[in-house]
């Protein structure tokens, strides 16, 4: 109780300084932005570059020529209207816009026959994941629910349970990465006496193995709810040092080799084909924009947090941010 008072006493003497509403209204701003970058950023490709996506549909096996127009088509509307709902209200068209966003991320995979691609289909599942915390948000502002058929008390445990869900989603692309890193680690280990890695290849051995546990955890932190705004802030900050030091830098080094052709990594059904500076830099810029949104992802739980289903939010006395702000309450 001591240590609570404390704690309650140190953040409103920063809120006397730096509003914490103002900034907690900010960062959901922020989150907003980011977790529907990569669906503008493709309903703009969609746009203005038509004809490339029409040979898109031919390349994932749509063998009928009106689909070829439909579904470029089709994306330009979802992704556009589900973007705009979701930044432009925090009411129902909101929440219609979440449902938009999430059924493309379910057809996306499909639509460019990438579902077995796996790490595409899993970052997918990590920006879903933050839609669904963002839906759990937008339903809690209000009493009812009546685009899910619920009502009264009982409608309070639906936006609970969404983000439960949201969580787990959330993790699904850095468990894939944890569990990658481990698979390395175990494949690199010497099978006889005489099969050592030596120094080198044991230290590398050994940072794939705490980085592997690391991650593990902290995906199995953000599952339960337990120090999860600390952990996806961590792995929000990753992830946007990830994009900008090697996606961008990636982008800005094939436009400088113009002249060049390089392979095509990471798509399905791809594999072995080479393609002009100017592709891949598309290709990589759409890759940019996807960990954008996953960042936003992440900083949805940390402006919203885990939800009543965790360890964090499991003691009914724990301080949350509109509590302790000296400005007023939301």
């Amino acid at each position: 109780a001591l240590a609570m008072a404390a704690l309650a006493t140190v953040l409103q003497a920063i809120d006397e300084r730096v509003s914490l509403k103002h900034v907690h209204r900010r960062l959901q701003v922020v989150a907003k932005l980011l977790i529907v970058a990569t669906f503008v950023e493709d309903a703009l490709r969609m746009l203005f570059k038509f004809d490339q996506q029409q040979q898109s549909m031919e390349i994932a096996g749509w063998t009928s020529p009106a689909l070829h127009t439909l579904l470029p088509l089709l994306s330009l509307a979802v992704q556009s209207c589900g973007a705009l709902l979701v930044l432009a209200s925090s009411g129902v068209g909101g929440e219609v816009g979440c449902y938009l966003l999430l059924g493309w991320c379910v057809w996306h995979p499909f639509m460019y026959g990438q579902a077995g691609n796996r790490e595409f289909v899993l970052e997918t599942a990590t920006i879903s994941g933050g839609l669904l915390i963002l839906l759990s948000h937008l339903l809690l502002l209000r009493t009812k629910a009546p685009l899910l058929g619920e009502s009264g008390p009982g409608a309070v445990g639906t936006p609970a349970r969404v983000q439960a869900v949201g969580r787990v989603l959330l993790v699904s692309f850095f468990l894939s990465f944890a569990l990658s890193l481990a698979h390395s680690w175990a494949v690199s280990l010497p099978l006889g006496a005489g099969d050592g890695p030596g120094v080198w290849g044991r230290g590398t051995q050994a940072v794939e193995l705490v980085l592997s546990l690391l991650v593990l955890s902290l995906c199995g932190l953000v599952v339960l709810g337990m120090k999860s705004r600390h952990v996806a802030l961590l792995l929000a900050a990753a992830v946007f040092a990830a994009a900008v030091s090697v996606t961008a830098a990636n982008v800005v080094t094939l436009l400088l080799h113009s002249s060049d052709t390089f392979p095509v990594e990471d798509t399905a059904g791809m594999e072995g084909v080479e393609a002009d500076a100017a592709t891949i830099a598309d290709h990589q810029r759409y890759f940019f924009f996807q960990q954008l949104s996953t960042v936003g992802a992440l900083l949805q739980l940390v402006a919203h947090g885990p939800g009543q289903f965790s360890v964090d939010e499991a003691d009914a006395e724990s301080i949350t941010i509109t509590s302790i702000t000296s400005k007023g309450a939301d």
